[in-house]
């Protein structure tokens, strides 16, 4: 008996799974050129990542000191020379401007990544974890290479490595001092090199930064980084450095995971937008925070939920509020999230899970906060419940750019802008926000979303505004299916990379939250009305009389067909 051909007999199949090889192959080899070219990108960041004192910079000369192969990299790669051979504008500080035009071509780079990722996404249907398997690998295997050369980047004494030098001298006051980094201030350390280094940065930023709005999670890993970096400035930023990359691929793994099955069509696209992101690689490897570590929680929580694993979805959700206290405005979606989905099952197991949460809850609370308990108890919890949720100063945020307006408003009306009215304000508008999203919050897909608005919400209305607050929102939004978040997260990413562009200028610009936050804000109410406005206008066509189908009338009462319309009966 002969061979039965396949391909004749089910032509369209082969034929697709032949695209699906070609489109396999030219992802691939895009996804090569564009990470080679991120890499080159990220390469030429290093002469502003290095800062413009390098010469009299205690932390670069340590750092460099330490790593003297570093260093002759970073003078191979300095090439700010060239760029000071032009004229650049004044008003964006000389040779800052490039900075700003590097920034955009990440970015676009970026763009196009997620825009072959999309592509991809959209044809390799059949056998789709088979045909992945090697985009996924190639994706990780430059996510190391970019991860590592935000490790190995040049180091500054700069406002945004406050967060890494700080975080070692709350371990170095555990393991060395045996201090309660909570209640023990850090004038009586005076003397370490650690707070010498954070003394010379900005007075005012220091003024919201306090060690009860650190989670007491990060604090137990601020002491092991500390002990293993043998409380050396330079050592500690590393140790920072290495675990954000572990952290960071883990966090890759966990979201191609997740979107597998929520988003399979954008799996490609949503792990790169997060990946590839200078947002994250800058401001969560370079310099690390306590977000990046909070994502991998998070997406660990929603990963559990996603698989009904409730009472465990809850705990990583609990740990990622005890590493960052501001992602505590999650914890009211999720935990009506898991009431719903136990009340489908019975009330036995909605008692049963009740009873669940709140004793994890409470096991959880005690475990993180026990060590640290002695002369702070519930005061200390509160009070930085307080800093969090209730801040005493703006910074880079909508509020500090209207007190900071050359034109000064009314004594009466500026009170309503002060720092302490605005966050009352803005937890009133997030607690509605919080009851309405109460009623809609059924399915996984819908906690995406609200809780995507919710951090995005935080986000616009909270006084004190960094650009790593967005990696969070970026990676949740990332998952969720909403065109609009998607839009308005870009726009903010973009807004984010400018502030950090103009945190490089020797005066920062008080009313930079106008060009970070209110801008895409007001780019994206318009871009939602013009489209609205669009789809009102160029919706279907109206459907003419003729072409509708007629309608059929009930024939009369004791009417009956006549004689030629009745069947004629078969002949015996």
């Amino acid at each position: 008996m002969s061979a039965i051909d396949t391909y004749a007999i089910y032509p369209v199949r082969g034929g697709a799974l032949r695209k699906q090889r070609r489109v396999r192959r030219s992802t691939l080899f895009m996804l090569i050129l564009l990470g080679v070219s991120l890499e080159a990108g990220y390469l030429a960041l290093y002469p502003w990542l290095a800062g413009r004192d390098a010469q009299v910079d205690p932390l670069r000369q340590a750092w460099q000191g330490a790593f003297p192969i570093l260093a002759l990299l970073y003078r191979r790669l300095d090439w700010l020379s060239y760029v000071s051979a032009f004229s650049w504008p004044a008003f964006f500080y000389g040779y800052l401007f490039p900075l700003l035009l590097l920034l955009g071509l990440l970015l676009f780079g970026l763009w196009l990544a997620i825009a072959v990722g999309n592509r991809a996404g959209r044809i390799i249907l059949q056998n789709a974890s088979l045909y992945m398997r090697p985009i996924f690998t190639t994706v990780l295997f430059l996510s190391v290479v970019l991860g590592i050369t935000m490790v190995i980047a040049p180091v500054h004494l700069y406002e945004l490595t406050r967060s890494m030098l700080q975080a070692g001298l709350y371990g170095k006051m555990v393991e060395t001092y045996h201090l309660n980094p909570y209640i023990a201030h850090t004038t009586v350390l005076s003397h370490d090199a650690l707070q010498l280094l954070i003394q010379q940065l900005s007075k005012e930023s220091n003024l919201a930064v306090t060690p009860a709005t650190t989670g007491p999670v990060w604090m137990d890993i601020s002491i092991l980084i500390s002990l293993l970096g043998n409380a050396d400035p330079v050592r500690i930023i590393l140790g920072w450095r290495l675990l954000a990359l572990v952290v960071h691929l883990l966090n890759v793994s966990l979201l191609w995971s997740l979107t597998s099955e929520q988003k399979p069509l954008q799996r490609i696209s949503a792990t790169l937008f997060y990946a590839w992101n200078p947002l994250v690689l800058l401001l969560g490897i370079a310099y690390v925070h306590p977000e990046i570590l909070t994502i991998t929680f998070m997406l660990l929580a929603l990963l559990s939920l996603q698989r009904r694993a409730v009472l465990l979805g809850w705990v990583f959700a609990l740990l990622a509020s005890l590493i960052s206290l501001s992602s505590l405005v999650l914890l009211p979606l999720l935990f009506l999230y898991v009431i719903r989905r136990a009340w489908l099952s019975g009330c036995a197991v909605l008692f049963l899970a009740f009873l669940g949460m709140i004793g994890i809850t409470a096991l959880v609370l005690f475990l993180a906060y026990v060590p640290y308990w002695q002369d702070w108890g519930v005061t200390g919890i509160a009070s930085g419940m307080r800093d969090v949720f209730w801040q005493r100063y703006a910074i880079n945020s909508i509020d500090a750019a209207v007190l900071g307006m050359p034109v000064h408003l009314p004594a009466n009306m500026r009170a309503w802008f002060l720092a302490p009215n605005w966050s009352l304000a803005a937890l009133l508008i997030m607690c509605l926000y919080v009851f309405i999203a109460i009623w809609f919050t059924d399915t996984f897909e819908a906690l995406l979303q609200w809780s995507g608005g919710l951090l995005l919400l935080w986000i616009f209305l909270q006084p004190i505004y960094w650009p790593w607050y967005l990696m969070l929102p970026l990676t949740v939004i990332s998952i969720a299916s909403s065109r609009r978040e998607i839009l308005i997260m870009v726009l903010l990413l973009m807004g984010a990379l400018v502030s950090y562009y103009f945190w490089q200028w020797s005066q920062v610009w008080e009313g930079q939250a106008l060009v970070t936050i209110g801008a895409p804000c007001l780019i994206w109410g318009w871009a939602i009305f013009f489209y609205a406005t669009w789809q009102m206008t160029h919706g279907d066509p109206p459907i003419e009389e003729d072409s509708r189908p007629q309608k059929l009338q009930r024939p009369p009462w004791f009417s009956r067909p006549n004689w030629t319309s009745r069947p004629l009966r078969a002949h015996r």
